[in-house]
């Protein structure tokens, strides 16, 4: 029966020893991981977070690269029309008013029609249907004194109250060609 005693003796240290072991293992390791996230988030407070997106301030040309009507040319790449017509010049911002989907243009009626839920704009930027609360915004542009091109403020954007009529949300075109929004070329 001694024997047994000291079996259990052993079994009880070795017991305790392996807990032992395993707490120091579980604290050395907790403090490492702590140490390592700290390394972590110190290397990653050295490093810039830079965000590569397009530029707000552009420049899309002379104004004698753009001929009477809208050019579509710059949609994709910086999200923008640009109008001409009799008196001027002026920048569309492509982004439909209802929830921020892109129209296109069809030169055929001369109208912005949204593929997302039906809104339909005129070349001037009115509602002429569907969901859309407000008309279209246009940019701010001017030209620069240096080379004559048209400076685009992407971020600058004229947005006046319309007026419900039966042809829908419309603003006096006079109204609207004032600068910096619009330029008499």
């Amino acid at each position: 029966m001694a024997e047994n005693k000291n079996d259990n003796l052993d079994d009880d240290v070795s017991r305790r020893r392996f807990f032992t072991l395993m707490g120091l293992g579980v604290g050395w390791g907790g403090l490492l991981t702590a140490l390592g996230g700290v390394g972590v988030g110190a290397a990653r407070y050295m490093l810039p977070s830079v965000l590569y997106e397009p530029p707000t301030v552009f420049k899309i040309g002379t104004p004698d690269e753009y001929g009477i009507g809208v050019d579509t040319k710059l949609k994709k790449e910086r999200q923008i029309w640009v109008v001409r017509n009799e008196r001027g010049l002026y920048v569309m911002i492509a982004i439909c008013r209802h929830l921020g989907c892109t129209p296109n243009f069809f030169q055929d009626q001369a109208l912005f029609r949204c593929p997302c839920h039906g809104s339909i704009y005129d070349t001037r930027g009115n509602v002429l249907g569907g969901p859309a609360p407000r008309t279209l915004w246009r940019a701010g542009i001017s030209l620069d004194p240096v080379d004559g091109q048209i400076v685009v403020d992407f971020n600058m954007r004229q947005d006046p109250d319309p007026k419900g009529t039966p042809e829908g949300l419309m603003v006096e075109e006079m109204g609207r060609e004032v600068e910096p929004y619009f330029l008499k070329v």
